[in-house]
């Protein structure tokens, strides 16, 4: 299903509630991608949808950049030797208290995977008298952007869920001129139910509370 689709099926449910048909497609949509981060959060949360790979993109192509460690904004990796971090950001993660949705981080050719952890597992894992060898530290930043510890990485594979994924070609080297309506909506099927029926109720009490009163002398109904 692709973002035309999924917000026609909503503005057709509005029309047989009354709602006006000139209602803003890109306000569906920011509401519909809003309800449906929230409850893929508490889905990825329970772990009740992780293994589901037909929500995943991938990025075949993230580029890497070394970075000045007394630079660094996170104080955490200013005890690194190396500090890779991504020229762009990521398109956008559905975040829980779990960490950014991204499933895995692993060299382009998929034959070495990273180990995503936070900056704070990181440093107590670096600070561990006896560390795994040959593991290598990623971490997504709420910007959006990654980041490479101790090890000069300058490509990677990313798989992650997004709702962005309008900007997947763009990070892949990709450029077909799409419309915004033609990119695919993701949502697993399970809940694709409830998260229509929270949107429609979301915009409908949006569109009642805009109402204009009727009657300005404050009588209803008279």
């Amino acid at each position: 299903m692709n973002y035309r689709e999924a917000t026609d099926r909503i503005i057709n449910t509005l029309r047989l509630n009354n709602v006006d048909q000139h209602i803003s497609r890109r306000y569906v949509l920011s509401i519909l991608k809003n309800i449906t981060n929230q409850i893929i959060s508490q889905k990825l949360l329970d772990r009740t949808i992780g293994l589901e790979m037909n929500l995943y993109s991938e990025i075949s192509c993230i580029e890497m950049e070394r970075i000045e460690v007394i630079k660094c904004p996170i104080i955490e990796f200013r005890q690194c030797k190396i500090v890779m971090r991504s020229k762009k950001p990521l398109p956008k993660s559905i975040w829980s208290r779990n960490g950014s949705s991204i499933k895995e981080v692993t060299s382009i050719d998929g034959a070495f995977a990273l180990t995503l952890q936070s900056p704070e597992q990181i440093r107590r894992n670096k600070n561990r008298q006896y560390r795994i060898k040959g593991d290598v530290y990623c971490y997504e930043d709420g910007q959006g952007y990654l980041w490479i510890l101790d090890e000069e990485i300058y490509a990677v594979r990313v798989l992650k869920i997004t709702p962005e994924t309008e900007k997947i070609e763009g990070c892949n080297g990709e450029n077909k001129c799409k419309s915004l309506w033609d990119y695919e909506y993701i949502c697993p099927d399970k809940i694709l139910d409830s998260v229509f029926k929270d949107t429609v109720q979301t915009l409908l009490s949006t569109y009642k509370a805009i109402q204009p009163d009727q009657n300005p002398n404050g009588n209803e109904g008279n």
